[in-house]
């Protein structure tokens, strides 16, 4: 019996010796978890919903900490501060922010801009038949989809700025004034624009097209996963674990269109017609991979939107820091 016990005892220390070893020998995973700051009800959540849901950090060898906040200023904030590693943002502002002495970097995650939507009755058929108009903004005066109109109207030599009337508003008012018929346009982000689409208002401009029709030769990916270089430097391999996660997720959600049922409620959809054209319109702005051709593009519309927009959009540079694009090492 006693030499069964010792016997016992012997085994039953090697185990815990065994497994003392596995951890302290195995990587910490609190080393791989990925802290995400985003908007509340922000559309980026249908793709880290997805990501959680089906495992694909996990697969990817992290776990990812999805942190809501209530606006685009707190989720700056939780990033520049340290208490995120992830947020999601315009390259612009990264730019912008490593000129200010913050070294952020930018991966893509959507190439969807924004569209002009027109009032259903409306007569109009080009950016000419403005004038006069009330045109809604999302964003402020320096909202990019609206600079970008403002830069193909002096393209066709037209000054939108003076031949309307402009209205500055949140998303859901601006597009509520619409609906009502308080104004007759809005410049609005590509979700809000879609939430009109399903309702039956007609666009005018998609802007990823004028982006084209200004010389941009790519699909420009306008948002994108922003993190601090330091931390990208320290763990690349976190880095390229979230692009194949985001990836993934946007890859099931294209080729499951089942798994959106899943997402509606958070979507928020009034209609079946709404519900599509959200759902269209998230897949329509998957990124492809950044090559040199797109870089390049950036450079060309930062500079030209840098024009128009002045020291309130990109402070004192003019011109696009050269490592605000992530490249894998």
């Amino acid at each position: 019996m006693n030499t069964s016990n010792s016997s016992f005892r012997r085994s039953f220390c090697r185990i815990l010796m065994l497994l003392s070893w596995m951890v302290i020998s195995a990587p910490s995973w609190s080393q791989n978890v990925i802290k995400v700051a985003v908007l509340k009800y922000g559309t980026v959540n249908w793709e880290l919903s997805t990501m959680v849901e089906e495992g694909f950090d996990q697969q990817n060898g992290f776990s990812l900490k999805v942190q809501p906040l209530a606006g685009m200023t707190a989720t700056r904030t939780a990033l520049l501060g340290g208490s995120a590693d992830v947020i999601v943002a315009d390259w612009m502002w990264v730019s912008r922010q490593r000129d200010k002495g913050h070294q952020l970097q930018f991966i893509p995650y959507s190439s969807s801009v924004g569209k002009l939507m027109l009032a259903k009755d409306s007569s109009v058929k080009q950016l000419a038949d403005l004038q006069g108009k009330k045109v809604g903004i999302a964003g402020g005066p320096t909202s990019k989809g609206w600079l970008l109109l403002r830069a193909l109207g002096k393209q066709q030599g037209i000054d939108l700025k003076a031949i309307t009337e402009q209205q500055y508003g949140a998303p859901p008012l601006l597009n509520a004034a619409l609906e009502q018929g308080r104004i007759d346009a809005v410049v609005t982000f590509w979700h809000y624009a879609a939430r009109l689409e399903g309702q039956g208002y007609p666009a005018l401009h998609d802007l990823k097209q004028v982006s084209q029709l200004l010389g941009m030769k790519s699909e420009l990916p306008m948002l994108g996963y922003v993190f601090h270089q330091k931390w990208a430097e320290d763990r690349p391999d976190l880095v390229t674990s979230l692009q194949a996660a985001s990836r993934q997720s946007k890859d099931f959600l294209q080729q499951q269109p089942n798994a959106w049922q899943r997402l509606r409620p958070m979507m928020k959809a009034e209609s079946d017609s709404v519900f599509r054209y959200l759902r269209e319109g998230y897949l329509a702005g998957t990124p492809s991979p950044l090559v040199r051709e797109q870089i390049t593009d950036a450079e060309q519309m930062f500079s030209l939107l840098a024009q128009l927009g002045g020291k309130k959009l990109v402070g004192d540079s003019r011109t696009l820091n050269q490592n605000t694009f992530w490249q894998q090492p």
